[in-house]
């Protein structure tokens, strides 16, 4: 009979236990994110049209204080003692933020369908990349340590440029080259959790990692969208 006070890494666990784990690590992340994007529809109907009256600055007040909420103080409480409330609390500030996009996406080119059409097509390609990574990190462990130290020197920085360029937008080829390498920073950000979720995290940690999954995929989808929309241009 398996011991639910066994505790080590995903891979290291026997197939049961890593089975369990992941299933559920699966379901927090995809609960993270159906939080998000529910957060993220009231974000647009109601808070970014509030904001909007308000100017440049209240927007990126508005974004930098929810991305700071995600991914620094509800974080730690995810890994904390007041892991669901982090969990809700994060989750949804990244929908609050994540509403700016939509509305960029859906109101900023043309007609909102085709504004409806680009993101499910985003999102498309983002479960795909996601599935693929998940493949690659399960067939062999991998030393990741130096994408580890490069996100850990750009990831904050990334998320600082991509809310000024969401109200400053830098035009050109410049832009779309500054686009294309916040997607390739964002998608090596979740191919370094997947295989830090698999390879390092404790089975008893299914939370945290669906929390930092759901986080990873939504940058990677913001960082899509912003690409995108500046092709559309």
């Amino acid at each position: 009979m398996r011991s639910s006070a066994f505790h080590s890494t995903a891979i290291d666990a026997p197939p049961e236990l890593r089975a369990e784990f992941l299933t559920r690590t699966g379901a927090w992340t995809l609960g993270g994110l159906v939080v998000t994007a529910i957060v993220s529809v009231v974000s647009l109907v109601f808070v970014v049209p509030a904001v909007l009256q308000f100017g440049t600055f209240a927007i990126l007040g508005v974004v930098y204080g929810s991305m700071f909420v995600s991914q620094s103080v509800a974080r730690n409480m995810v890994y904390g003692e007041n892991k669901l409330a982090g969990f809700l609390l994060g989750t949804g500030a990244q929908g609050v933020s994540f509403g700016f996009i939509l509305f960029a996406t859906l109101f900023g080119f043309g007609a909102v369908s085709d504004g409806l059409l680009l993101i499910g097509q985003c999102m498309l390609m983002v479960v795909l990349t996601g599935a693929a990574m998940f493949i690659y990190v399960t067939m062999a462990r991998r030393d990741f340590s130096l994408l580890g130290a490069g996100l850990s020197m750009l990831f904050i920085p990334m998320l600082a440029l991509m809310a000024i360029q969401l109200v400053w937008p830098i035009g050109g080829l410049a832009g779309i080259l500054l686009s294309g390498l916040f997607v390739a920073i964002s998608a090596g950000s979740l191919l370094y959790k997947l295989n830090f979720v698999v390879h390092k995290m404790d089975t008893s940690q299914s939370m945290e990692g669906g929390y930092d999954l759901s986080l990873s995929i939504i940058v990677l989808l913001w960082n899509l969208l912003a690409l995108f929309n500046r092709l559309r241009r």
